[in-house]
């Protein structure tokens, strides 16, 4: 970790790409061929890019000393779903209603777009620079531009989430991102690239991850740090992840099968990912249970985690992971009927904290709607919260959901059902069956059930409503005003090359 911290000091130094808006061309700070050359600065330019993957999903810091509150992909994912209500003066409110105003698309619908391709050039820049200028050995360099892919891909895949025109409900020829692969040399009237299809956006971010695949390390779990970095077996899990994305909506036999097979290459790496079945285990190691105020987290990261990004020791000048608005509750809570969806005894929900048990629901400062709740996933007010990326249990409720697609009641589907259902209960509760479904799709149902419940504040839920056909909160939003529209601005300078989504013509 200090390792990275301090990589991280000299790419704040030395960093080669500070660009901003899609117009706006990169500041070059120091020659390329400077930073890529030598094996330092360019994996303290790599730790930059991790540091932008974060920002573009949760929030990171704005400056050396500066910490940008919880990112907007984050809450995206679940505000407009059964799981968090915003405030109708938070500013929030038209994530639930889909009516984006002027104001809107110059805020958080922008702040998306621009921080998640300015994040892309990152990447972008160290896969061309590393290959043209770098000269510190052919491993280093191919496993640096390898974890630039895997970056670049992830990202891609949050942007195409967010905004791509059917790229949950099983449209390829729906109109997807703009592809940028080459570093951004500013904003020419006369060379605006258009947005390709949904099915080449797809394929460019699995072509990224199968392209890194022979490149990336096949880390051990014990070694923590590690796990803050891409590896063989997170790139299976996010490649899980994409074809269950691509093809569930339309039950696309042959993503489907992919999203199956990748996830068991995942769950079989057993020397290094390990489940437990302890059921403390959520609070006492996935989400540490942290002081509010405190500036240390204990980080027991959990063999569970596959990628993350951690909070740093010196969290004054490093903050990162989700910041005190969760804790706080002051711009939304969460609902009272998701928090009824959770058993009692179940550690994942909530109880009263008069009882002094630990859990993941809670009501969180007592300075701030204190009869409200809130996430304990995020329970430190100052922000120094760990960000799960990729984690074991998504990978098992994949695996699980891919398989009764594919075989109907099964019984390695209800295995890993009962995994997830039943850790967080001391006393457990009955273990699902065969005999507990009547076909095929109440067992799926109920792994998505579960799904929503165990990941639930993690930037999953509204996309997993999307792909399965299951309706937002709002329940008359059609399925092309469940994603976010092109930032008018963007739309605005192209020129019409540039294409509005559908929904917001």
């Amino acid at each position: 970790m200090k390792h990275i911290i301090k990589s991280l000091i000299i790419f704040i130094a030395a960093a080669s790409v500070i660009s901003c808006e899609l117009d706006l061309a990169p500041e070059n700070i120091m020659v390329d061929e400077t930073t890529y050359k030598d094996s330092k600065t360019a994996e303290a330019a790599l730790i930059g890019a991790y540091t932008r993957l974060n920002s573009g999903f949760s929030g990171a810091p704005t400056g050396v000393n500066n910490y940008a509150n919880t990112g907007y992909m984050l809450l995206y994912s679940d505000i407009g779903t059964p799981t968090l209500t915003s405030r109708q003066n938070s500013g929030l409110i038209n994530m639930e209603t889909s009516a984006y105003n002027t104001s809107d698309h110059e805020s958080f619908i922008l702040s998306i777009w621009m921080t998640l391709y300015n994040a892309i050039d990152y990447a972008n820049n160290i896969i061309i620079n590393v290959n043209k200028y770098g000269d510190y050995g052919d491993s280093l360099m191919n496993q640096h531009i390898a974890e630039a892919k895997f970056i670049r891909a992830y990202e891609y895949l949050l942007l195409l989430q967010a905004f791509g025109d059917g790229a949950l409900t099983g449209d390829m020829n729906g109109l997807g991102l703009i592809l940028r692969l080459t570093p951004y040399d500013g904003y020419n009237p006369e060379d605006i690239q258009a947005r390709a299809t949904v099915g080449d956006t797809y394929q460019q971010i699995i072509n990224d991850l199968q392209e890194a695949l022979p490149f990336l390390p096949n880390v051990s779990a014990t070694n923590l740090t590690s796990r803050t970095r891409a590896s063989k077996t997170a790139a299976f899990a996010l490649l899980s992840r994409v074809h269950l994305y691509k093809g569930s909506y339309s039950n696309n036999t042959a993503d489907i099968q992919l999203a199956a097979d990748y996830a068991d290459s995942v769950l079989k790496n057993t020397q290094n990912y390990i489940f437990s079945t302890s059921y403390t285990h959520h609070t006492s190691w996935l989400f540490p249970l942290n002081p509010s105020g405190a500036e240390t987290n204990s980080a027991n990261y959990s063999d569970e985690v596959l990628l993350l990004a951690p909070h740093y020791t010196n969290a004054n000048n490093y903050a990162n992971g989700v910041g005190g608005s969760f804790f706080n509750k002051t711009y939304f809570s969460v609902d009272e009927s998701f928090v009824s969806l959770y058993e009692t005894g179940d550690r994942r929900g909530y109880f009263d904290p008069s009882t002094g048990t630990a859990c993941l629901i809670w009501n969180g400062s007592d300075n701030y709607y204190p009869t409200e709740k809130t996430s304990y996933k995020y329970n430190n007010s100052g922000g120094y919260n760990n960000v799960l990326l990729i984690r074991l249990s998504e990978v098992k409720l994949t695996r699980a959901e891919a398989l009764a697609r594919l075989e109907g009641i099964n019984d390695e589907s209800i295995t890993h059902l009962n995994d997830i259902y039943r850790k967080a209960f001391q006393s457990k509760p009955a273990a699902y069956t065969s005999a507990s479904f009547a076909n095929a799709q109440q067992l799926i149902d109920r792994i998505l059930v579960e799904r929503m419940k165990e990941l639930a504040f993690e930037g999953h839920t509204r996309w997993d409503l999307i792909r399965t056909g299951r309706p937002l909160r709002n329940t008359s939003l059609t399925n092309d005003r469940k994603i976010l529209p092109i930032p008018n601005y963007d739309v605005n300078i192209s020129y019409g090359v540039i294409v509005q989504n559908k929904g917001y013509r």
